[in-house]
């Protein structure tokens, strides 16, 4: 899986769908993935997480709105 082939709009509905089913756990859930998939010796789909958990900052640090990016 190459995170550029994922659309941002995609991505940042993944990232609100582990939002929702996780909370506070969500990026918890994203490293131990990370983990996991480096430890499988799939580095590319790590790092598609890893770009995927990048937006899940932004979604949890209220920067990332639902349906359209939040400007500061």
């Amino acid at each position: 899986m190459r995170l550029d082939l994922i659309p941002v709009d995609s991505l940042t509905r993944i990232a609100w769908a582990l939002a929702d089913a996780h909370g506070d756990d969500a990026l918890g859930v994203a490293d131990r993935t990370i983990r996991e998939l480096e430890s499988e010796g799939s580095p590319v789909v790590a790092d598609a997480w890893r770009g995927l958990r990048s937006v899940l900052e932004d979604v949890l640090g209220g920067r990332l709105g639902r349906d359209t990016p939040t400007i500061h």
